[in-house]
Parts: C-alpha cells; structure tokens; sequence
C-alpha cells in the first residue's frame, strides 16, 4: 500500500467521499463498516452522527493558530479554559497537543478517524461540545458509549485516545477505522514527520521542530489500543 506523504499529512483528499451529504469526507475504504455500524445503532434507537472526519491541513493549522493566538479557547486535561498569558511558547505548546493534534499530525487528516455523537438524545438548541463529561454517568451521550463500547469492535472501531498515556487527553467521542488506520500510522514515519515539519508555517513551528521525537512519539505514535 503505497502512501504519499501530502496524503498522511492532510493535503491530498483523492482517497476521500462525501458521506451523509456533501460536508464531511470519509475515507472510501471505511463506507460500508461505517455504514453498517450507523444502521445496526438506528435499529437500537441511535441516531449516530459525525461531527467532523477528515481535516485538512489547511483547516488544522487555522484551529492551530487560532489557539495560539487565544483567538480559541485552550483547555486543561480537566476542560477548563488555561491562561496562556503567563505561559511560554514551550507550554502553549504542549497545552494546546492536549487536545488538538499538530497541524500535518492528525488522525484526521486520513479520514479513517472521526468524531461522534448521538443525535436522538439532543435537545433542538444543544451544541455538541466534545467534552468527557457528555460521555461519562449522567452525560448526554452516555447511552451511545456504552452502545459503542459494546458494539464498535465489531465493524473494525476503536478508541486511540481511550487511555491517557501522557499524550492527547482521553477522547471517547474520537473512533478510529482499525483495518486502514493501523496501516496509515505504520507509513506516517519519523521521516516523513520531520520532512513536513521542515516546510511546515504554523504557528510555534520552531517549537515543534526542537521537539519532534517527543512530538511523533508521544502524540502521533501513540499505543495501540483495540478495546473500548
């Protein structure tokens, strides 16, 4: 499976379709498991939806900047606002990679990963926030993640960010299409990582190259995870 590096670092979309309409773009290799996955959940009453799959690179380094810029909320491993005006670059840096992935790093620049949510149980005006809190006991989607918990691994899904491992923060809404994903990171090397970092313009990119080995292996080389 030959992989460009423009692809891997979310700026080629040959490999993408619109699914459910013409504004989120999945990777064609993952229609029919995700497919099935929706229509096995609408049988027991979910009404799952994407918030977001593939993000460009374009797109990636615009919510990048913006929370650098403080034009975006930059939140702490417990979701609260941070204060970046006391911070350093070095530490916006590394509050920001908990919970946004660096622009050309992302998941979702494969479209193999994907946000979700349920839409049957929200009320007309509720804004989805993605947040742990709608995914535990009591929150709004917890009958959805106990669904997927129970049910994803059967259409090839699971959770990279389920378990804090020093990295990206837990993300239960954040599902990952096994049989393409695993393949996509084993070709996103550290090679092509620091390849895009040298001709890379976002913001606080001389931080991001003088950590890059700490950034592939701790934000992008994450562990394997094929649980809930």
């Amino acid at each position: 499976m030959s992989i460009s590096s423009d692809f891997l670092t979310g700026k080629n979309t040959d490999a993408l379709e619109y699914f459910q309409g013409d504004k989120i773009l999945i990777h064609k290799d993952m229609r029919a498991d995700l497919s099935s996955m929706f229509e096995h959940a609408q049988r027991d009453g979910l009404n799952l939806a994407l918030t977001s799959c593939f993000r460009s690179y374009d797109l990636q380094k615009s919510i990048w900047n913006e929370k650098v810029q403080g034009l975006r909320p930059v939140l702490d491993s417990t979701s609260q606002p941070v204060d970046l005006s006391t911070k350093s670059n070095e530490e916006i840096l590394f509050l920001i990679l908990r919970w946004s992935a660096i622009p050309g790093g992302s998941r979702h620049h494969w479209g193999s990963d994907f946000d979700i949510y349920d839409l049957s149980i929200m009320s007309k005006n509720y804004k989805v926030q993605l947040i742990p809190a709608e995914y535990e006991k009591g929150g709004v989607f917890y009958n959805a993640n106990l669904w997927l918990n129970e049910n994803m691994k059967d259409f090839g899904f699971f959770r990279p960010y389920f378990k804090d491992s020093g990295g990206i923060a837990p993300e239960p809404w954040h599902l990952s299409y096994k049989p393409l994903s695993e393949k996509l990171l084993e070709s996103f090397t550290f090679e092509v990582f620091q390849n895009h970092l040298a001709s890379a313009d976002f913001l606080l990119i001389k931080e991001a190259q003088a950590f890059a080995d700490i950034l592939y292996d701790r934000y992008i080389q994450i562990p394997r995870q094929f649980d809930t």
